[in-house]
């Protein structure tokens, strides 16, 4: 069995271990792709590669990818299905993703980043500058927190902000049983007026529409935004025009929309340091503990199938 890591850095050793009982693991590194790819039946992948058509015809052997993220839009569904490709990830795995802390607490972090105004403070200590009127801030506690998606990560945040004092009120399309104390709304448009502070932790499915388009976005007016669900969610272009002029009072990205094309960042850079802004290169769940968690349950699934299908 010929199995190819795509993304090797910090992957976990004893998933690597595992895998090699099963057969040859290679690692990618600055070999060309398509000699890499060329006889590999597994493939473990991160997100630093889109798995499309013109991706996959450089693996005909391929029979397994594994990709140890909730979010799959990295990935061609489709194409893989003709193929008949099995892929393993972690969509739909709610009790074992019950253990995964990583997103929300990146999350969290996010919120109080920008209600204290830390990039301005980092940027003004590092420029030899100790004012810190300049960088007064809003507490958590008493605001309203607008949660657009309230699935395992949109719960676990309004758990949290929830600790620290803060109202709730939410929008998901789903029929959820929640937190009484909770207040839910009919649409995102009223979570966004009702809220000061708008957290997308939404699942992002295929090729539906963004939730947050040119009006949402516009209602985001002096309000804080944070995005740490998928790019493709938000209408960017509308985003990008409120968060140039200042409109909102911050906004913390840790998705962008083709966030692999090497244009994506390019157009931000500029606005960062002259306003409260916050970019973060999805980092939701690339913590050490998270991931090493992670791998190992998709090896788990991977040996499962491999032992069905008796090889």
């Amino acid at each position: 069995m010929q199995i190819g890591i795509l993304e090797a850095s910090s992957f976990c050793r004893h998933a690597l271990k595992r895998l090699r009982r099963v057969g040859k693991v290679e690692t990618y590194t600055n070999q060309r792709l398509s000699t890499f790819l060329q006889d590999k039946e597994v493939l473990f992948v991160r997100l630093g590669h889109q798995i499309d058509k013109e991706f996959l015809q450089m693996a005909p052997r391929l029979r397994w990818v594994c990709s140890p993220t909730t979010g799959l839009n990295h990935l061609d569904e489709k194409e893989l299905k003709i193929r008949n490709i099995k892929l393993l990830s972690l969509r739909g795995k709610r009790q074992f993703l019950k253990t995964i802390h990583a997103t929300p607490e990146h999350t969290l972090g996010l919120i109080l980043a920008l209600l204290r105004k830390y990039p301005e403070a980092f940027s003004l200590c590092r420029a030899g500058f100790w004012n810190r009127d300049r960088c007064r801030g809003e507490e958590l506690h008493g605001s309203r927190v607008g949660i657009i998606g309230l699935g395992r990560v949109g719960c676990r945040v309004a758990t949290l902000c929830e600790a620290f004092g803060a109202r709730i009120c939410w929008y998901d399309p789903a029929k959820i049983k929640i937190s009484p104390s909770w207040r839910r709304f009919r649409s995102a448009t009223a979570v966004i007026q009702f809220s000061k502070i708008i957290v997308l932790t939404a699942a992002h499915a295929g090729n539906k529409k963004p939730i947050l388009g040119k009006r949402e976005i516009q209602r985001l007016k002096d309000r804080y935004f944070i995005n740490t669900s998928r790019g493709e969610l938000i209408e960017e272009k509308s985003l990008f025009r409120a968060v140039k002029k200042n409109l909102l009072k911050g906004a913390a990205l840790d998705v962008l929309p083709n966030e692999n094309e090497k244009g994506s960042l390019k157009r931000w850079r500029p606005l960062l340091g002259s306003r409260n802004l916050i970019l973060t290169p999805h980092l939701g769940g690339a913590t050490y503990e998270s991931m090493a968690k992670t791998e190992n349950f998709i090896v788990d699934a991977l040996l499962t199938d491999m032992k069905r299908r008796h090889l």
